[in-house]
């Protein structure tokens, strides 16, 4: 089972606490009653140019990234899609882009009759996590998680910096259509 989850800073900082549990009173999943209110205020105060968050990537109940894993979300949602993107083009995909030296990659693993992804997050310390999947439940997750992310985001009146990713969501999603014709019905 895959789950991915956006969560941003309730405060916006220079730095966050370096330990899960004190980081867990930093951020709030934009799932939240109050995600709307917290992304305002951080927006007005970053006048627009970023949104502190993280984006939470669990594989059969492990944390793939977690919450030290935070950066600018409008880095990283972009870097994220771009990723996937990459992946339906060559089998593999990767990205850096984040000021906190996060790297994500994605592979094919070719198996019959489903074929599945390894997801593999390296942080900034150099640890890798890494998970595997069903390659279909994955993108389904990340389009679940991407459309949540632009839903909240265009809540708010500064969504210029979004363009590039709101294109991105949609050339993946009629992607996923192409080559999933048959799980269209599905979820």
């Amino acid at each position: 089972m895959i789950k991915i989850d956006t969560f941003i800073a309730i405060e916006t900082k220079s730095f966050y606490s370096h330990t899960i549990e004190q980081l867990q009173q930093e951020f709030t999943s934009i799932q939240s009653n109050n995600a709307l209110q917290i992304l305002a205020k951080n927006l007005t105060k970053s006048k627009g140019h970023f949104l502190h968050g993280a984006i939470i990537v669990e594989i059969d109940g492990v944390h793939i990234t977690s919450l030290l894993d935070w950066d600018d979300c409008d880095l990283l949602w972009p870097g994220f899609l771009s990723m996937v993107i990459d992946y339906l083009h060559n089998g593999f995909g990767e990205t850096d882009i984040s000021l906190n030296d996060i790297q994500w990659t994605l592979e094919k693993i070719m198996t019959k009759p489903n074929h599945l992804v390894i997801f593999s997050s390296k942080h900034g310390t150099g640890k890798i996590t890494k998970g595997v999947c069903n390659e279909y439940d994955f993108l389904q997750a990340v389009l679940l998680s991407a459309h949540q992310y632009l839903t909240l985001r265009q809540q708010d009146t500064r969504t210029h910096t979004l363009n590039g990713m709101s294109e991105k969501y949609n050339y993946l999603k009629c992607q996923s259509l192409k080559q999933f014709p048959n799980n269209s019905h599905k979820k």
